[in-house]
């Protein structure tokens, strides 16, 4: 979203990241997912993955699914006549009737990082007892006025830094009746985290065309590079919002990688779902028309979409969270995501510069793990669900239709202005999130 009032305005920055170290113990066996496969899609063999090329249109009302189907073929990722738009993989490079420009190549990837689990999660430990509790920060907790929001110890110095606690009391609801999609690597289905916390009707893993997106470890020995990544992200928006619902959508393979037909269908799908919150903790250094369409219709349903800005530690922010930072439609509805530590200075491994427009703590934040196990996760990937747990507390609050540009010309407002020394201001965007400071714009 537009800087336009930095000038005026002190803010803060997000960004997104790698996993760090937690206790050295062995980690726990993965446990088998607790969610028998309804299949959703028609075969493995019709997914938007196995096409080569995506065509974004211009339609109207009047043209139909059926309509798109004969001219085109392939697979319907997006289709919005109310929006006067649709997005179809096929295997033609030759333009149709309702193109808007050239088709896309299907050849821009995604990955959730660049260094991969031996970075990310280098360190495990148990799940046992789950949760503590508030042991420091905002004075109510003490009395347990919110005792259904708790977290480990660990993280209580990370959630004192955007005074969470003091949001958290302003919102009792906790982020209750909001739908949270985890667009990701999938989610380990039957951690104690996720308990009663799922929509596993709603449900989608796009890689095994079903509904059960269990993360997958492909690694003979060990992890492979993105096991355990959408578990982790997916506690750390429940610890922000306890009462929100995750909407596990498997788009990555154990590597971390997709491709971009297969992330803009999620994006769509996860709004006919009932997403109000989107996470992407994922990016790439190219482009893509087919993804910012499926934002922008997001956006235009009132769907917030908060992507990680890249684990690049340069200039260099990733897609599609450049883009949240413009003012188009897309840039006023979604928001891109650094990293910085505890003392509010910009994490090293962060993407930083112009394009960057938020920051939230991604260091060392305890987050579930497969197989009932627990991590300590580093990177704008664990940084973003931060912002979409923050995001979710202020839905929870009861926002009226077409609240999401207001919604976010707030959250830059009340961020905290960046004060790095080692960097220029303009190089941190509006500055770090403060969850209460945000909130009580709505309480």
């Amino acid at each position: 979203m537009s800087k336009t009032h930095k000038a005026f305005t002190p803010f803060l920055l997000l960004s997104l990241g790698l996993l760090g170290a937690c206790s050295p113990s062995t980690p726990p066996a993965r446990s088998s997912a607790a969610l028998s496969a309804q299949s959703k899609t028609t075969t493995t063999t019709n997914l938007p993955k196995n096409y080569k090329y995506l065509h974004t249109l211009t339609i109207t009302s009047s043209v139909t699914q059926a309509n798109l189907q004969s001219m085109y073929g392939g697979y319907i990722v997006s289709y919005q006549p109310a929006l006067g738009s649709a997005v179809v993989a096929n295997n033609s490079s030759t333009k149709g009737t309702y193109d808007n420009a050239t088709p896309e190549a299907n050849t821009v990837k995604f990955k959730v990082s660049e260094q991969g689990v031996g970075v990310w999660a280098t360190g495990f430990g148990t799940w046992s007892s789950g949760y503590g509790t508030w042991a420091t920060g905002y004075g109510s907790w003490a009395t347990g006025t919110t005792s259904a929001a708790t977290t480990f110890t660990d993280n209580v110095p990370i959630w004192n830094a955007i005074n969470l606690s003091q949001a958290q009391t302003l919102v009792p609801e906790l982020g209750k009746g909001v739908k949270v999609a985890v667009i990701d690597t999938g989610i380990d289905l039957s951690h104690p985290a996720f308990q009663g916390k799922l929509d596993l009707a709603g449900a989608m893993d796009y890689l095994d065309g079903d509904s059960s997106p269990q993360e997958v470890n492909s690694a003979t020995t060990g992890y492979s590079d993105g096991y355990g990544h959408g578990t982790a992200v997916a506690d750390i928006v429940l610890q922000v919002a306890p009462n929100a619902t995750i909407l596990p959508i498997r788009v990555l393979d154990p590597s971390g990688g997709g491709d971009t037909a297969t992330i803009a269908s999620a994006i769509s799908y996860a709004v006919s779902a009932g997403a109000k919150v989107i996470n992407l903790s994922l990016g790439s250094s190219s482009d893509s028309s087919a993804v910012n369409s499926a934002i922008q219709n997001a956006v235009k349903q009132n769907v917030v979409v908060v992507a990680a800005a890249g684990n690049t530690g340069n200039t260099s922010v990733l897609y599609p969270a450049v883009n949240a930072d413009t003012t188009t439609s897309q840039g006023l509805g979604s928001v891109g995501v650094g990293s910085i530590n505890a003392s509010y200075l910009k994490s090293s491994f962060s993407a930083y510069g112009s394009s960057l427009e938020l920051e939230a703590p991604g260091e060392n934040v305890m987050t579930a793990f497969p197989g009932g196990g627990v991590v300590k996760a580093t990177g704008t990937s664990f940084s973003t669900p931060v912002v979409s747990g923050v995001l979710a507390l202020a839905v929870s609050t009861g926002l009226t239709s077409g609240a999401v540009k207001t919604m976010m010309t707030n959250l830059n407002s009340t961020a905290r202005a960046p004060s790095d020394p080692s960097l220029v201001a303009s190089n941190l965007g509006y500055g770090s999130v403060d969850a209460y400071a945000f909130i009580h714009k709505y309480r």
